[in-house]
């Protein structure tokens, strides 16, 4: 067999076995981070330097498309008079790590490339955005070395064969690129109704007509239809949005003009319940419902480790517990009358498509309470 025969085939061997389902993920994470005009960060020494490079590039230029926000990208590598500053007077190991602290904010997404998975300077860097509360990314080779541990989603390419790690390293940015094209090509452009969702401080410009499923949210408005008490409504809603937009557990609070809760559901194990008197109190002091009150906006929490809206229970710090979450007000006229939270137990899996149709819910909710026709409500908001 030829030499380059044999590397032909070592290549195909690896590719059977890379992590496309976790790749994807990383693909609506960064579809995500777009939408919320998050910073994205990309790191690399040597030739992972020129991957990261050729990254930030592509994601910079070849995403662009009308109608939608640009990425906002830093290459950590690319300013080699800032780069070489550092390295000189702070030592290399701190290269990334004193770049990335002037910028990272939490929600931010940081991605690291390194084949050994041990380079102390993207290290220390990654080491930084996780206390920030960043989303981290890694690609790595080998067996991941320690970066693989430290990152949400680890990337690794399982080969020994340096050049074929960073040939598949390539790959996978390449694929990440042209999936998010393809997603700003096939969706309607977020820019069209000018209608703003928010989160953190940010903010993000969703399409109504970018809902992922119109038809589902039609038949679970519809269902929403009839004589029902304020209870069944609520429990009803909160049925409604695990089965069309999906979740682990899920809560409904409805709130009184001085914003005491006077009535509540949570649905976890497949149950629907009311919830007790200390439970209402902490979703309301505490925690992303809390937030949301507070704040009047809805929220997108991809990793509940990294986000300070979100509460942790005991359990969840003591076994490092890692969940994602999307919760939004109900609203009536400029008051917040209650809040519709659903829960994964993974990070990242829900997006903006799934708060879109979780707001559509409220907003029906809202008015079945209120009992105000669409025409009404339309007037008050705008």
């Amino acid at each position: 067999m030829s030499y380059a025969r044999g590397y032909v085939a070592e290549l195909q061997h690896t590719l059977v076995d890379l992590p496309v389902e976790l790749l994807d993920q990383v693909i609506s994470l960064l579809h995500q981070a777009r939408l919320e005009r998050r910073l994205i960060f990309i790191m690399g020494n040597g030739g992972s330097a020129s991957t990261a490079s050729h990254f930030a590039a592509d994601l910079s230029k070849n995403t662009r498309r009308a109608g939608w926000p640009d990425f906002r990208v830093i290459g950590l590598a690319d300013n080699m008079a800032l780069l070489s500053a550092y390295a000189n007077d702070e030592g290399y190991e701190n290269a990334f790590v004193q770049q990335l602290a002037s910028f990272v904010q939490p929600g931010d997404v940081v991605i690291a490339i390194s084949a050994s998975g041990n380079s102390p300077n993207v290290l220390r860097a990654v080491d930084l955005a996780n206390q920030v509360g960043a989303v981290t990314i890694g690609f790595t080779g080998f067996s991941g070395g320690q970066l693989g541990a430290l990152v949400d989603y680890h990337l690794n390419v399982p080969s020994n064969v340096i050049e074929q790690v960073e040939d598949i390293h390539l790959m996978f940015e390449h694929i990440i690129v042209r999936a998010l094209r393809e997603h700003a090509a096939e969706l309607p452009s977020p820019a069209v109704t000018g209608n703003l969702i928010t989160q953190g401080g940010e903010m993000s410009v969703v399409s109504l007509s970018e809902r992922p499923n119109f038809e589902a949210v039609y038949s679970a408005v519809k269902e929403l239809d009839g004589n029902l008490t304020t209870t069944d409504l609520l429990f009803r809603a909160l049925e409604l949005s695990l089965k069309n937009i999906g979740g682990e557990s899920g809560s409904i609070v409805w709130l009184n003009e001085q914003g005491e809760v006077v009535n509540a559901a949570l649905a976890y194990g497949g149950k629907l319940e009311s919830l007790n008197s200390r439970q209402l109190s902490d979703i309301i002091k505490y925690g992303l419902a809390g937030w949301v009150i507070e704040n009047r906006q809805a929220a997108l929490v991809a990793n509940t480790r990294k986000d300070p809206r979100w509460l942790p229970r005991t359990w969840e710090k003591a076994n490092g517990v890692t969940r994602s979450a999307v919760s939004t007000p109900l609203l009536e006229r400029d008051r917040v009358t209650g809040v519709l939270t659903l829960v994964q137990p993974q990070a990242g899996k829900f997006n903006q498509d799934h708060l879109v149709l979780l707001a559509a819910i409220a907003i029906s909710v809202s008015l079945k309470v209120e009992k105000v026709s669409v025409e009404e409500f339309v007037e008050r908001r705008y």
